[in-house]
């Protein structure tokens, strides 16, 4: 990152101590999430690749937990997990005190609902037949969120006689930044920046509890970075939801976090309030990611 985002963080000790206090949104417990690495002629296994190995830990309400490690650490399979679309080889996650793997059909369906995920690629999440107006309204529909009224669908554009859902969708796109007339475009009519506030007003039109973010400032310019991060801290204030946020970016978890956790070949590394993370490394590994950062450039 650099003096675009500014010297001051978002997160920080006190703000995590403070949270630390709250209730556990997420629980980890000995997690492992291992793929077969090379089998025999019959199938039997010999050896895995351990993407996530015996991790445990708490994200707490209404805090940002930053997690960072260079490709290949384990960190998006982690979150992958978080949000069941990776199933764990052993160990629980529990959201909100309730067991995930244990979840029917009918209860992951509203779990959906509640953990929402902001990809690294906002383009490729977009379907280039829809409007992004559209889009969102879709969600809504899915989920049986939207206000009852005269929508349909005409030529991939959401028609409305009245209130309903293209108000709501409208209301959302204002809230990232965007404009009304918006919402009769389609992705491609947007720059990267402006479809990364399309894909957060997506995720945040079922109202979620908790948001996991994969690299999702990453193919973003430095400045445009600075915007999307500070509208995250603006929306996660007025929402009030739970984040974890993922990136390779040390500079741009410290920005955004509370917490930061360092991931290394499928383990932990350190956890710990941001600041004291990044001005106090306790592990080696930890330094070398902080060494890395572009000399001169200010954080």
């Amino acid at each position: 990152m650099t003096a675009a985002v500014g010297a001051t963080t978002a997160g920080g000790g006190a703000i995590a101590e403070e949270r630390r206090s709250g209730h556990p949104v997420i629980q980890v417990r000995n997690l492992r999430v291992w793929y077969p690495k090379r089998k025999t002629l019959l199938g039997k296994v010999l050896e895995y690749t351990k993407a996530v190995d015996d991790v445990s830990f708490d994200v707490f309400e209404g805090e940002t937990l930053g997690l960072v490690g260079e490709s290949g650490c384990g960190k998006t399979t982690l979150g992958r997990a978080l949000m069941r679309l990776a199933m764990p080889t052993s160990g629980s996650i529990l959201f909100e005190g309730k067991d995930m793997a244990e979840l029917k059909a009918g209860d992951l369906k509203k779990l959906r609902s509640r953990i929402q995920l902001i990809f690294q690629d906002p383009y490729s999440s977009l379907n280039p037949r829809l409007t992004v107006g559209s889009a969102i309204a879709e969600v809504l529909r899915v989920h049986g969120m939207g206000v009852v009224g005269q929508e349909g669908m005409k030529g991939g554009r959401v028609t409305d006689d009245g209130m309903g859902l293209r108000q709501q969708v409208t209301e959302l796109l204002e809230k990232v930044g965007l404009k009304a007339e918006h919402f009769d475009r389609y992705p491609h009519e947007f720059s990267g920046g402006q479809r990364q506030r399309i894909v957060i007003a997506r995720a945040l039109a079922l109202r979620p509890s908790f948001i996991v973010c994969d690299e999702s400032v990453s193919a973003l310019d430095v400045s445009v970075q600075a915007q999307v991060l500070n509208l995250l801290n603006d929306l996660k204030k007025e929402f009030g939801f739970t984040v974890v946020f993922i990136s390779h970016d040390l500079g741009v978890i410290r920005y955004i976090s509370d917490r930061i956790m360092v991931m290394n070949k499928g383990r932990i590394e350190e956890i710990g309030a941001a600041e004291e993370v990044y001005n106090h490394p306790a592990s080696g590994y930890t330094k070398r990611l902080i060494d890395a950062i572009p000399k001169g450039i200010e954080v």
